[in-house]
């Protein structure tokens, strides 16, 4: 898995989910230059690369809705990994403010 597939997006997507900002919703709105569409990509470019996926624990409904997303074990990995560029990028969303 290569750094140059991620975007500043991606990490911050990673480190929402890192800092237990789970919601579909939630995350997204830490994505603030963003829209909807391209969230999305992104969260399905995650999910492709089996770094994140839905939780299956939650009703059809909620997941269909406002599901939750979680890091994959592969996920869980890359974040201990490139934990320093994940800060990076968190506390420059956190600056944007």
């Amino acid at each position: 898995m290569t750094l140059d597939k991620l975007d500043i997006i991606d990490y911050v997507i990673l480190a929402s989910i890192k800092n237990g900002v789970k919601k579909y919703t939630d995350i997204f709105k830490n994505c603030k230059k963003t829209n909807v569409g391209k969230f999305r990509e992104h969260v399905n470019k995650l999910e492709d690369m089996n770094l994140i996926t839905i939780d299956s624990s939650e009703s059809w409904f909620v997941r269909n809705s406002n599901p939750s997303i979680i890091l994959k074990k592969d996920g869980v990995e890359f974040v201990e990994d490139h934990i320093l560029k994940i800060e990076e990028c968190w506390h420059s969303l956190l600056d944007d403010s």
